[in-house]
């Protein structure tokens, strides 16, 4: 999955992962190592958990204002997560 780990993270973003569901924190983590914005299919791919779960950690990060949106203009249309900051 990924090489990142949560002692690589700044106390203020790890507090807030502490609050989370596991599956958010190493859907962070992914994002966070990752080279890019990522789509739903391809963390579901790269972390081989079920899109439900993934999807349901995305919209956590996204209220906690740890993770972004952006709309993919494709057929079909998809969205881009990255991390914020």
């Amino acid at each position: 999955m990924t090489d990142a780990a949560l002692g690589d993270l700044d106390r203020p973003t790890r507090e807030q992962l502490a609050d989370l569901p596991p599956t958010a924190s190493l859907v962070y983590l992914e994002l966070y190592a990752a080279d890019g914005p990522r789509t739903l299919r391809q963390l579901t791919y790269r972390m081989a958990r079920p899109e439900t779960s993934i999807h349901r950690a995305l919209r956590q990060l996204h209220d906690e204002g740890l993770v972004s949106c952006d709309p993919r203009h494709t057929d079909p249309p998809s969205s881009e997560w990255s991390v914020d900051g």
